[in-house]
């Protein structure tokens, strides 16, 4: 046997016993007629993307785990983007660059006339957590992790825009941009379209998550509004990227010796000098940020400010999905929250994704996931020390945390008693409480707000969120 070894022709080598992905192999490419070196971590066929983080630290920050090259390069991997979607679930993927294109360079329209403006995935994915006693894990690929339980997500998306806004004629929750009369935003006030203030453009608000789902549902089977896999995943791939559990932390350019994202995209939008003067609806735009495609990064847009000009910085971008967080609340339409006398929460689900609607009216026939353990006051934001990823839903399973240490994001407890809805994502004014792991807990399904809005999602297929051993 013969190989190169350091530019010297070698007549024997030894076996390796082990090799990690930096490691390379030399290889004959068919296609270039030419000799090269190649990465393990591009053929390990059983190395999925993955973080861990060691159960005696508080630290957000994860060690990338599993396979470097396919943490790298995750989001060409996933097909993660911005996509036009149809009613009947078909796809087109948008160019990287911009939105308003298509990636073989036609034009796309954002408008409606052509779909959905989507922001998702173009494969079906899987993801696994576990714990060995030294670490918790989350891992993702695109087929099952072996010797662990797995879900299976399909292909799916959800507002690009980071929400949605109604078709007031038809009374479908679409994510389009578009400024028409038609697709007012906030609570459809006509008598702000020429003011300062005007909600054309904006996401819709001030609508109960019932409503929502419905309007949803208008599009056709497996369609939603806030659909809690959604926003989990969004989530999950967030941390693996990023390496850290802290979506707010500053957003840096710079890549990790090992060619990975670091921080994170920011605490999210600016305020305008005062929200109050807006009665708490939206003010950045459903347009902002389609010009630059599936940019991971921070953007800005200067909004007319009560006849100010004024920049609202800050708005975060994760391949080309803007302002899901720190910018409105969104109620989960599929979680229900059972508060308890002694102020633990019990939390209910249903394993099938299936379009079916969700009964919120009453905890029978909902699968019971877990308890959020109790806490001591009413009505104060708590920190969550670890969250639950068990059946693709997310809770404080350990109070104790902070801004800056584990899962970084805030957990508000309201009242002991009754059902409540599951608030996510946290309002333009939350501070560092918001964030991909953000719950506000004491919100009744029959309430809605201003600052209360929707992400339109979608599924390619029914599914269900019971694991499989691989």
């Amino acid at each position: 046997m013969t190989a190169i070894q350091n530019g010297v022709e070698a007549k024997s080598v030894d076996p390796l016993q082990s090799v990690d992905d930096n490691d390379l192999l030399l290889g004959y490419s068919v296609s270039g007629n030419k000799y090269g070196t190649i990465r393990v971590g591009m053929i390990n066929a059983r190395q999925w993307a993955g973080c861990r983080w060691k159960l005696s630290d508080s630290t957000p920050i994860g060690e990338p785990c599993g396979s470097i090259d396919k943490i790298a390069q995750l989001s060409d991997l996933l097909g993660l983007g911005g996509y036009l979607v149809q009613n009947d679930h078909t796809r087109r993927k948008l160019n990287t660059d911009t939105h308003y294109k298509f990636t073989d360079g036609s034009i796309a329209a954002l408008d409606g006339s052509m779909g959905h403006y989507q922001w998702g995935w173009g494969v079906p994915l899987y993801y696994a957590y576990w714990q060995d006693g030294t670490y918790e894990y989350e891992a993702i690929d695109v087929k099952p992790i072996p010797g662990h339980w797995n879900y299976k997500i399909p292909i799916g998306s959800r507002s690009a825009a980071g929400f949605a806004t109604m078709d007031r004629t038809n009374g479908n929750l679409v994510s389009y941009i578009n400024s028409a009369a038609q697709y007012r935003g906030g609570n459809n006030n006509s008598s702000k379209d020429s003011a300062w203030n005007s909600q054309l453009g904006m996401p819709a608000t001030a609508m109960t998550i019932t409503a929502f789902a419905a309007a949803a549902r208008k599009n056709g089977n497996l369609w939603f509004a806030n659909e809690r896999v959604m926003f989990f995943i969004t989530g999950v791939i967030k941390r693996i990227i990023f390496h850290n559990k802290n979506i707010q932390s500053a957003f840096n350019s710079s890549l990790t010796s090992q060619g990975l994202r670091q921080g994170g995209t920011g605490n999210g939008q600016d305020l305008p000098s005062n929200w109050s003067t807006w009665d708490y609806y939206p003010y950045v735009p459903l347009s902002i940020g389609a010009d630059k495609g599936d940019l991971t990064g921070i953007i800005s847009t200067s909004i007319n400010d009560n006849g100010t000009a004024r920049t609202i910085g800050n708005i975060p971008s994760f391949f080309g999905l803007k302002n899901d967080y720190h910018n409105l609340w969104g109620m989960e339409e599929d979680v229900l929250l059972n508060t308890q006398p002694d102020r633990s929460i019990k939390v209910y689900i249903n394993n099938n994704i299936d379009g079916s609607v969700f009964d919120n009216s009453k905890i029978d026939n909902h699968y019971l996931v877990g308890t959020i353990p109790a806490v001591a006051t009413d009505y104060i934001w708590y920190w969550s020390a670890r969250q639950n990823r068990e059946r693709l839903v997310i809770y404080p399973n350990t109070i104790g945390g902070s801004e800056t240490t584990d899962d970084c994001d805030g957990y508000y407890y309201g009242s002991n008693s009754g059902l409540r809805g599951a608030d996510c994502l946290g309002s333009a004014g939350d501070a560092g409480s918001a964030g991909s792991c953000c719950l506000h807990a004491d919100t009744g399904f029959g309430d809605c707000g201003a600052g209360w809005g929707a992400a339109l999602c979608e599924f390619k297929e029914a599914f269900s969120t019971e694991p499989f051993m691989a």
